[in-house]
């Protein structure tokens, strides 16, 4: 098996020195399953990650901002200032919160692409709602978000399965995004966390729109389904991004268990590099 592909992982937050406290309590318990706490605590810095990244063969990272209500944990500007530093390395995915007036949602949208240079949008139906209930992603405060993400070429990337966090699941099941697909054929959606334990949901809606895929971060490949192992190396081998949900997970680590499962060199590269930027409309 090659390792030198350039590896292009389809999500990774950044969590500098000193920002633990933007992240809210629900997520210090996931942190700790995972084993990372300590890690995110720390932070880690630019220089660090792309160490890191180099180390394992990883050629680019998706970079997402991310908030939760209140908390900013990284912002658009911020997912911005560090890919116009490292535009080879970086390729920004900003994020908005849907429950805001609609014109004032789709012009942040506008601005993130159009000013900012980003290059996806991030949601998260679990946090726009009130902490016990989500909001799926059918509803519609999702529609002018969509329309703008289409009128702009940008893909859409939307938890789907179980939280991690203390915050609800049922707004992530993956079902609710096949009237999604159905009413804009032309959004690419990626669904995200592979959609456990509805992973057959999602499984079938990338299998049968040709404008949604699935995507791996915070689940190891050693740990996946087999019926998503299966999918991911024959019939829905286009249709799967490899992400790690960096730093929760490694790149070493996953694209190694990756390389154990036995995939042929053809699936590999598909997985780890050529869906991502099919998907992102990248050319590399």
């Amino acid at each position: 098996m090659t390792k030198t592909v350039g590896a292009v992982d389809a999500w990774a937050t950044l969590v500098r020195p000193g920002t633990i406290d933007r992240w809210p309590k629900e997520f210090i318990s996931i942190f700790k399953k995972y084993g990372t706490l300590e890690l995110f605590e720390k932070g880690m810095t630019v220089e660090e990650i792309l160490e890191n990244m180099d180390e394992a063969g990883v050629e680019r990272l998706m970079l997402s901002a991310f908030g939760y209500g209140e908390y900013d944990i990284i912002s658009n500007e911020e997912v911005a200032e560090i890919c116009a530093k490292h535009p080879d390395r970086f390729t920004g995915v900003g994020t908005v919160d849907p429950r805001g007036k609609p014109m004032d949602v789709v012009r942040e949208i506008e601005h993130l692409s159009k000013n900012l240079g980003l290059r996806g949008l991030r949601l998260e139906p679990y946090a726009y709602g009130d902490g016990t209930v989500g909001a799926p992603p059918n509803e519609k405060m999702y529609w002018p978000v969509y329309s703008k993400c289409v009128e702009l070429g940008l893909p859409v990337a939307i938890q789907v399965g179980h939280t991690g966090p203390l915050l609800p699941s049922e707004a992530g099941r993956p079902i609710h995004l096949d009237e999604v697909a159905l009413a804009f054929p032309e959004l690419v959606i990626i669904g995200c966390h592979i959609g456990q334990p509805w992973h057959e949901e999602m499984m079938i809606l990338a299998w049968k729109h040709p404008n949604v895929y699935v995507e791996t971060s915070a689940r190891t490949p050693k740990h996946w389904p087999e019926e998503f192992l299966k999918f991911a190396t024959t019939y829905g081998q286009d249709k799967v991004l490899w992400a790690t949900d960096y730093p929760l997970l490694t790149f070493g680590r996953t694209l190694q268990e990756l390389r154990d499962l036995g995939t042929s060199d053809d699936v590999y590269r598909k997985l780890v590099r050529d869906n991502t930027l099919r998907a992102f409309s990248m050319e590399s």
